[in-house]
C-alpha cells in the first residue's frame, strides 16, 4: 500500500510538472530589478593560480562600483581551473555599465593568455528567487545550466514550479533560485543552489520531486543537463 501511495504521489507530481503543453514560447518581459550576471572563466590547469589572483582583483574592484550588490568567485570542485563569477547588480543599467568598466577589461586582459576560450558572460533575471544575499562560505554551491529546444520554454517553467516549492523544504537547503537568461535566451535557465553539506545535496538529488523533474525535462532538453559543484572563494 505504501509503495502504491508513493506511485500515485509521483504521478500527481509528474502531471503538475508537465502541465498544459504550449505550442510556442510566450514573450517573457524584462524585469528592471536585480540583475544576475554569471561569467564563466576557464583556463589551462597550470594557470589556475594566476587566474584566481586576477579574479580576486576584479572582484574587489567590482564590489566598489555603483550598483554592485554582490560579486563572488566560485571555483569548480574537481576542476579548480574553472571559475564562475556570480554577481548581482541593482538593475540592467548598472550591470551594463559594469560590463564595459575598467575592472572587467583588466580581468579579461590578464586571463586571456591562459584562457581556454573567451570569458562567457550571461545576464539573467530572477524567475523564482529569494531576495539576493551573499553566499555562505561553507555551502556546497551548485550551478546548473538548463535549456530547452523548440517551443518548450513554458513546459520547463511548469516543471520548475513544483521542483522549487519542494526543494525549498528539503533538509539542509540554504538557497534554491531559478534564473532566466532574458531577453537574449529566454529558453536558457540557471538553477543556483546552496546546500549546507554534500549529504543534503545528495538527498535532494535522490528525492522524488528531483527525480521526477529530471525525468520530465529530458524530453525537452536542447543540451545535456549541466550540473556543476563549486566552492566559494574567500
Amino acid at each position: 500500500m505504501k509503495t502504491l501511495s508513493r506511485r500515485f504521489a509521483c504521478a500527481a507530481l509528474l502531471a503538475a510538472m508537465v502541465g498544459p503543453a504550449v505550442a510556442q514560447n510566450q514573450p517573457i518581459p524584462v524585469i528592471d530589478g536585480p540583475t544576475y550576471v554569471m561569467t564563466y572563466v576557464e583556463v589551462v590547469p597550470s594557470g589556475a593560480g594566476a587566474a584566481l589572483a586576477a579574479l580576486k582583483e576584479y572582484r574587489d574592484a567590482a564590489r566598489r562600483e555603483p550598483g554592485a550588490m554582490f560579486v563572488d568567485i566560485m571555483q569548480e570542485d574537481g576542476r579548480p581551473y574553472n571559475f564562475v563569477l556570480s554577481e548581482v547588480w541593482q538593475n540592467r543599467g548598472t550591470a551594463s555599465t559594469h560590463a564595459s568598466a575598467a575592472a572587467m577589461k583588466a580581468m579579461n586582459d590578464k586571463v586571456k593568455p591562459i584562457a581556454l576560450g573567451p570569458t562567457d558572460l550571461r545576464v539573467h533575471q530572477a524567475h523564482s528567487a529569494a531576495p539576493p544575499k551573499a553566499p555562505s562560505p561553507n555551502s556546497v554551491v551548485v550551478i546548473s545550466h538548463c535549456d530547452v529546444a523548440g517551443g518548450n520554454t513554458q513546459n520547463l517553467i511548469n516543471a520548475f514550479a513544483p521542483l522549487t516549492e519542494a526543494s525549498r523544504k528539503d533538509s539542509g537547503m540554504v538557497r534554491f533560485d531559478v534564473l532566466d537568461e532574458v531577453p537574449l535566451h529566454a529558453n536558457h535557465f540557471r538553477v543556483y543552489e546552496e546546500w549546507a553539506n554534500m549529504a543534503a545535496f545528495d538527498a535532494h538529488n535522490r528525492a522524488p520531486h528531483t527525480q521526477t523533474y529530471r525525468q520530465v525535462i529530458l524530453q525537452w532538453l536542447g543540451t545535456p543537463y549541466d550540473q556543476r559543484l563549486y566552492k566559494v572563494v574567500s
